[in-house]
C-alpha cells in the first residue's frame, strides 16, 4: 500500500467526517465514514498493512470520543481482520458487497463497544437493548454510505495505487 495515499484519504475523512457527518446524522445516529474507508482498505489492500490502516484510522476515531482511548483501534483492526479474511469471497467491486461488509464491520466495531461498556462501567437495566438497538443502526446507516464511498474510491484506485480487482471470468467448482 502506498501510506502518502493513505494519509490523504484518511486527512480528507476524518475532515468530511467531522464537519460534514454531524450534519448527516438521523436522530442520533452518525454515519462513520472512517470504518467505511476501513472497509475499503480491507477490501482492496494486501498483508498486514490492512491491520495497520485499520489500527491507524481507529486511533483517528478514538480522538472523537470520549471512550477509553485506544478501544476503537482495537475495534477497527478486528473489523478490518474480519473483512481482509472473508474479501475472496465476493466481488470487491459490487455495491452490495460493499454494503454487506461494511455493515458487518459495523456490527463488530458496535459489539465491541457494548462489551467494553458491560465490562468496564457496569451499566444496567434497559440500556443495553438501547445500545443494541442504537448500535444496529449505526452499522446500518454507515453500510448504506458505503457503496457511493466505495465507488468514489474504486474510480480514483488506478490513479492513486491501490489493486482493484478485475474480474474476466467467473469459474465454478
Amino acid at each position: 500500500m502506498k501510506w502518502p495515499t493513505f494519509v490523504v484519504f484518511a486527512i480528507i475523512c476524518v475532515v468530511l467526517q467531522t464537519t460534514v457527518a454531524p450534519h448527516l446524522a438521523v436522530g442520533r445516529v452518525r454515519p462513520d465514514w472512517l470504518l467505511v474507508l476501513a472497509a475499503f482498505f480491507a477490501m482492496h489492500v494486501r498483508g498486514l498493512d490492512v491491520i495497520l490502516a485499520g489500527c491507524i484510522l481507529g486511533l483517528i476515531a478514538d480522538l472523537e470520543t470520549i471512550e477509553g482511548f485506544g478501544l476503537l483501534a482495537i475495534a477497527y483492526a478486528a473489523a478490518t481482520g474480519l473483512v481482509y479474511a472473508v474479501r475472496a469471497h465476493v466481488f470487491r467491486s459490487h455495491p452490495l458487497a460493499h454494503l454487506a461488509v461494511t455493515f458487518v464491520a459495523g456490527l463488530v466495531v458496535q459489539f465491541i463497544m457494548l462489551l467494553h461498556t458491560m465490562i468496564f462501567t457496569g451499566v444496567g437495566g434497559g440500556t443495553y437493548g438501547a445500545q443494541i438497538f442504537g448500535g444496529i443502526m449505526i452499522a446500518l446507516y454507515t453500510a448504506l454510505w458505503a457503496p457511493p464511498i466505495h465507488a468514489a474510491l474504486l474510480w480514483l484506485s488506478p490513479h492513486v495505487g491501490i489493486d482493484v480487482p478485475r474480474y474476466t471470468q467467473v469459474r465454478f467448482g
